[in-house]
């Protein structure tokens, strides 16, 4: 039996999918879990967690790198809106803290006791965005 784990978790069909495709192209076992209830009733995404980007525990890590190459490349298109040069590199932060009042905080504040933020920098001019530059 192929033991799944969790890799991703996304509020649209649409994302979940094109990271789908982009593993299954490159041979990994995963499959989408709950994206039927969520496409059905987008109301009910915070109830059951969004739809979840399952992979084979045994090719975790090697999804992990396809999808983070596959950003990399993308950002590295994207035009920067203050300095207008290509490039931007992504900044992840978790916040899991280790005692118990600051995992209270969180799960009182946010619903979950670790958090994780990420944002954008651009490679020229440091400018940071909570969002990826949409260019047209």
């Amino acid at each position: 039996m192929i033991a799944f784990k969790q890799l991703a978790t996304y509020d649209n069909y649409f994302s979940a999918n094109t990271t789908l495709g982009l593993l299954e192209e490159n041979s990994i076992n995963c499959h989408l879990k709950d994206e039927n209830i969520v496409t059905v009733d987008p109301f009910l995404n915070n109830a059951v967690g969004g739809i979840k980007l399952m992979v084979a525990e045994v090719q975790f890590v090697r999804a992990q790198e396809i999808i983070k190459e596959a950003e990399t490349d993308y950002l590295n298109e994207v035009q920067c809106p203050a300095c207008k040069k290509m490039g931007l590199t992504a900044e992840e932060k978790i916040n899991n803290p280790a005692g118990f009042w600051g995992k209270l905080k969180n799960q009182v504040a946010y619903g979950q006791t670790a958090t994780y933020k990420k944002s954008y920098r651009c490679k020229n001019c440091g400018s940071v965005f909570t969002e990826i530059p949409v260019t047209y």
